[in-house]
């Protein structure tokens, strides 16, 4: 593990405040935040886990699209730790799903968006896309090509199974277009859920 703290605590948003009921000063104060219990960076050889093990639900966490700034520098700055050159490597992410539909926005694009505006890292969104919408057997297929002789780093929102990565990666190999034999792709996830 290469980064821990006991607790962490974040704002909550305008829309978050309104939710609450009025209550005692004591209690309004600590309820202006969201209390997050605990806080880690775990590294696994090529899979970076930006991990917040928290007593809010996840749907409710990816619905506040400002949420994807609190994870967006964290990940940036970890990128540029292991990374400090970007100019060969392509910022991917696991494909839209259902869930993208029911928010309107990808909340994993939109950390990959932010993300790449602060460490002047390509993005390159879109290119592969659920064959289906089942959730726990994800099956994917590419779209459109990937730039020619760029290294990739993958980035996923939140993983539970990890089975949304590992499908992306095995549809990344299978297209022999992507030439990706032998090739490690660095993982960085945000949420760990399991």
């Amino acid at each position: 593990m290469l980064i821990k703290s006991s607790s962490i605590f974040i704002p909550k948003t305008a829309q978050e405040e309104n939710s609450i009921e009025s209550s005692s000063d004591a209690e309004s104060s600590y309820q202006d935040y969201i209390h997050y219990t605990k806080f880690s960076l775990i590294s696994r050889k090529d899979l970076f886990i930006i991990a917040f093990y928290k007593t809010e639900n996840l749907e409710k966490f990816k619905a506040n699209i400002s949420n994807a700034d609190i994870l967006a520098p964290i990940f940036a700055n970890l990128i540029k730790y292991y990374y400090p050159n970007l100019d060969n490597y392509l910022l991917i992410t696991t494909p839209k799903r259902s869930h993208s539909e029911r928010l309107g926005y990808h909340f994993a694009s939109e950390i990959c968006i932010r993300t790449s505006k602060l460490i002047n890292i390509e993005f390159f969104p879109d290119f592969m896309v659920a064959k289906s919408k089942q959730k726990f057997k994800p099956e994917f297929t590419q779209i459109k090509p990937l730039p020619n002789n760029k290294q990739l780093i993958l980035f996923d929102d939140i993983g539970t199974t990890y089975q949304t990565i590992y499908e992306t990666l095995k549809t990344l190999c299978e297209n022999p277009e992507n030439n990706l034999e032998n090739v490690s792709i660095p993982i960085f996830v945000g949420i760990n859920n399991n």
